[in-house]
């Protein structure tokens, strides 16, 4: 079921071009559409953990929300704010490819942190499912390509700042937490963050007179609220660089949907990258089976 709730998450996450597009066309800005989503999810969570179990809204001590000022600031607000920084440098394929370092990031930190043995066949998955993420994207096409300095350095923190989440999410899982807390608090201390980056009032008003309040809730629930627990609770029964590998799927199901729906091309490049990383995502989680059985 872990297995299956993290891919659920990459999936999830690869849909954001389909509400992106509809709603940046009306004149919202990457970073009024972040705080709306976070701010709509932190307020969805609370009936959930209410009906849960109440208890779930307490820290063990007032020093455990540097765990989730880690998940909801320094991996959700800092990775978008990078990311988005990175598409306007270079160009969505480049910062796409950057982002994607996450995997390595997380299974070389993992090593120090969580004690997790650096083996061939992690080492082989990340490689494999990296290399497909760089094919999905395109990069290798014939389209010119543009670099910079700044936007390779913003990538690259935006795959430090992505691979954040489940470093700290591990660590705040070590210590007794239940994965709808992480998420929770994940949710408010993003939404405090980017606060003071937008106008929320004169937002509220732009959202209301503009009629994309049902395009906003569907964007917030389908692509954070519904991925984040999914992938919170999954990480809770596997290993951190596990479930970054598995929820490379994103970029693909964001490259189908883009075929499927926007009419993009379907070059060899990009079904090249798809099969890579499937390929890469069942090779670990038989491997992953396999060693269990051998134990």
């Amino acid at each position: 079921m872990a297995y299956v709730l993290v891919i659920l998450s990459g999936v999830c996450w690869g849909s954001i071009g389909l509400f992106t597009k509809k709603i940046m066309v009306t004149g919202f800005t990457e970073m009024e559409m972040l705080f709306t989503k976070m701010l709509i999810d932190m307020l969805l969570m609370i009936p959930i953990l209410l009906l849960k179990n109440r208890k779930l809204f307490c820290l063990h001590k007032i020093t455990d929300i540097r765990y989730f000022i880690g998940t909801g600031i320094c991996s959700y607000t800092f990775f978008n704010w990078c990311y988005m920084k990175a598409i306007a440098q270079t160009s969505l394929g480049v910062a796409a490819v950057l982002l994607y370092t996450a995997p390595a990031i997380v299974m070389i930190c993992s090593l120090f942190l969580f004690g997790e043995k650096l083996t061939k066949l992690k080492c082989f998955v990340v490689a494999m499912t990296f290399l497909g993420c760089v094919f999905v994207t395109g990069i290798l096409g014939t389209e010119k390509v543009t670099y910079t300095a700044k936007g390779i350095l913003f990538g690259i923190c935006s795959g430090i700042g992505y691979a954040l989440y489940s470093i700290f999410s591990m660590f705040a899982l070590k210590k007794d937490y239940h994965s709808l807390t992480i998420t929770f608090y994940t949710f408010v201390m993003a939404a405090v963050a980017t606060f003071f980056l937008v106008h929320p009032l004169d937002l509220l008003q732009r959202i209301v007179q503009q009629g994309v309040f049902w395009n906003m809730f569907l964007f917030s629930v389908v692509t954070a609220l519904i991925p984040y627990i999914c992938y919170t609770k999954g990480l809770s029964n596997m290993p951190a660089s596990q479930a970054s590998v598995l929820a490379t799927i994103e970029p693909v199901v964001a490259a189908m949907i883009g075929i499927l729906l926007f009419k993009e091309d379907a070059s060899w490049q990009k079904l090249l990258g798809i099969i890579l990383v499937l390929g890469g995502v069942v090779v670990r989680v038989i491997g992953q089976k396999e060693a269990k059985q051998q134990m």
